[in-house]
């Protein structure tokens, strides 16, 4: 399995944080669930949400 590296602001980060904590209290997500877990699915979402992996689409995340 690969291991990409990117950067991302600190205050996006802490919000990712805060929405897998909130997931994980709710039970939406398993307790030991990773970041590394919550982005990897969210990338498929987003890349079978699309049906292609065309550039110039700006990635948007929403909350259910």
């Amino acid at each position: 399995m690969a291991n990409p590296s990117f950067s991302i602001d600190d205050e996006v980060l802490d919000d990712l944080d805060d929405v897998i904590w909130e997931k994980k209290v709710a039970g939406e997500l398993d307790k030991n669930t990773s970041r590394s877990e919550v982005v990897q699915g969210l990338i498929e979402d987003y890349i079978e949400g699309n049906g292609n992996s065309s550039t110039g689409t700006k990635a948007t995340a929403t909350s259910n």
